[in-house]
C-alpha cells in the first residue's frame, strides 16, 4: 500500500507542476450522473485497493493524529489507499485538489472543508468521484446528487446536551455564580456555537431559577457583548461574541474579568490558551478561582491546560466538551466505502446524502479527561477499530444498512466509547 500512495502522490506533484506551467490538459469528464440514471461508475476489484483522498482544513497535531488512523489502522485492515492534502483555506484550493485526487485515481473525497460544498459535491459526481464532508449542514440543493453521500459533522442537538452535561456537573444550583458565555460564532451563523449557548443559558436558567427578558435564541445571538437580565441579583452573565483575531476582543474579557466579578468563563471554541494568561493575573490579584469550561481537542495543550493547576491550585481548565475527529473520518469512511464499493442504496433510503453525526464527548474534569485521553492511541484504543467499522460495510456485512449507522452514531456517548474501550 505505501508504493501505491508514493505513486499517487508523486502523481499529484505532476499534476500540480504541469498545471503550473500551463501545460496540463484538463481531464475530460465522464458524464454527469443523473438521478434516474442512478450511480454507473463501476467498483473496484476485489483485488484492487480503493482510493480515498482527504481534504484538510488545517494541519496540525490533532491532524496528524487523525491521518495515521487513517493511513495505519483503517488503510490495511480496509484496503484503503489515501490522499492527504495540506491545509486547504478556499473553495478555489478545493476543487484543485479534486482534479488532482481524480488525476491520481481517487475513488472517493472526504473534504473537512464546508465552503463550496455544491461546487465540489457537483463536480466530483461529473467525475464519477464519491464525496462525504465533515459539516453539520447537508445543503439540500445537492442532496440528490448520486455519488453524495453525506455529511458526518458533530450531532448539533448533541452539542447542546453536551454543554448542558458540563455545566450542570460543575456548578451547585446552592452557590449562585457570575458568567461571562463566550458565544463565539453564534450570531454569524455557525449552529454548533449557537446551539452550545443556548444549551448554556437552558441550564443556568434551570438551576438558578432564572428568568430572562428576551427568548433565549435571541441573547444566544447577539452580536455584541452584553449584560443580560436574569431577574436574580446573585446571578450576572455577559455574553461576548466574536473571536480572539478580532480587534480588542481578548483585552475585552480580560477587563471583564479585572472587574472581580466573574467566577467562571464558559465558551464555545477552544479558549484555555487565548485567555490563560488574563484568568492568571485576576485569580492571582485577587485571590480567587476563576473556572474556565471550553470545547476542546485531544492533544497536549488540552492535557496540559488539565494538569497544571493555577495560583488557587485548582486545574487551568476544569472541564470540556471534545470533537472527535477520527469519529467523524470514520463516520466518512463508512459512507465513502459503502459507495465506491456499489452499496450505496442500501444506506441512502430516500437517494439523499445521509447524516451521521457524532456527538461529542464530555470530559468533567482532569480525571475524566485522564481516562479519554487514552483514546486514539494505539489499535485497541481507537475510538472506532477497523473490527467495528466492518460491521457498518456491507461488504463486510451484509446486514449492514442505514439503520444500523443511525443506531451506531445515536449510542456514540462519553459511556458507550469508554465501556467499549473498557476504560470505565
Amino acid at each position: 500500500m505505501k508504493k501505491k500512495i508514493a505513486l499517487l502522490l508523486a502523481a499529484m506533484m505532476m499534476v500540480v507542476g504541469l498545471a503550473g506551467c500551463g501545460s496540463k490538459e484538463t481531464p475530460e469528464p465522464s458524464a454527469p450522473s443523473s438521478p434516474e440514471a442512478g450511480n454507473e461508475t463501476p467498483a473496484p476489484s476485489e483485488e484492487e485497493n480503493i482510493t480515498i483522498a482527504v481534504a484538510w482544513n488545517a494541519i496540525d497535531a490533532t491532524t496528524q493524529t487523525r491521518m495515521t488512523y487513517l493511513e495505519d489502522h483503517l488503510g490495511p485492515a480496509l484496503g484503503i489507499d489515501f490522499i492527504f492534502s495540506e491545509a486547504i483555506s478556499d473553495t478555489a484550493q478545493l476543487m484543485t485538489f479534486l482534479e488532482n485526487s481524480y488525476a491520481a485515481g481517487a475513488d472517493g473525497l472526504l473534504s473537512l472543508i464546508t465552503d463550496g460544498t455544491e461546487q465540489l459535491v457537483s463536480k466530483a459526481d461529473e467525475l464519477g468521484v464519491y464525496t462525504a464532508v465533515v459539516s453539520s449542514t447537508l445543503y439540500e440543493e445537492v442532496a440528490a446528487v448520486p455519488t453524495y453521500m453525506g455529511i458526518t459533522g458533530i450531532d448539533l442537538s448533541k452539542v447542546a446536551d453536551a454543554y448542558g452535561e458540563l455545566m450542570d456537573a460543575q456548578f451547585d444550583s446552592a452557590e449562585p455564580a457570575n458568567f461571562i458565555v463566550i458565544s463565539g460564532g453564534s450570531a454569524m451563523g455557525v449552529a454548533s456555537h449557537r446551539e452550545a449557548t443556548k444549551s448554556m443559558l437552558k441550564t443556568f436558567q434551570t438551576k438558578f431559577d432564572l428568568t430572562y427578558d428576551a427568548d433565549i435564541t435571541e441573547l444566544a445571538t447577539l452580536n455584541a457583548t452584553t449584560e443580560i437580565s436574569t431577574g436574580n441579583e446573585e446571578v450576572k452573565i455577559t455574553i461576548v461574541p466574536g473571536f480572539p483575531n478580532m480587534d480588542g476582543y481578548v483585552s475585552g474579557v480580560s477587563g471583564l474579568l479585572q472587574t472581580g466579578d466573574y467566577d467562571a468563563i464558559v465558551s464555545v471554541y477552544p479558549t484555555a490558551e487565548t485567555f490563560g494568561t488574563a484568568i492568571d493575573e485576576v485569580e492571582k490579584a485577587l485571590g480567587k478561582n476563576v473556572k474556565l469550561l471550553c470545547q476542546a481537542n485531544f492533544g497536549e495543550n488540552t492535557k496540559k491546560a488539565f494538569s497544571t493547576l493555577d495560583s488557587t491550585g485548582n486545574p487551568t481548565l476544569d472541564g470540556a466538551v471534545i470533537n472527535s475527529g477520527s469519529a467523524s473520518d470514520a463516520y466518512g469512511v463508512v459512507l465513502l466505502y459503502n459507495g465506491i464499493t456499489g452499496h450505496g442504496d442500501a444506506f441512502k433510503p430516500e437517494g439523499k446524502a445521509i447524516t451521521m453525526a457524532p456527538g461529542p464527548l464530555v470530559a468533567s474534569g482532569a480525571e475524566a479527561y485522564g481516562k479519554l485521553e487514552q483514546l486514539d492511541t494505539s489499535d485497541e484504543m481507537y475510538v472506532y477499530t477497523s473490527d467495528e467499522i466492518k460491521t457498518l460495510l456491507k461488504k463486510y456485512n451484509d446486514a449492514a444498512d442505514y439503520d444500523l449507522l443511525m443506531e451506531t452514531s445515536r449510542n456514540f456517548t462519553t459511556e458507550n466509547i469508554l465501556e467499549r474501550r473498557g476504560l470505565k
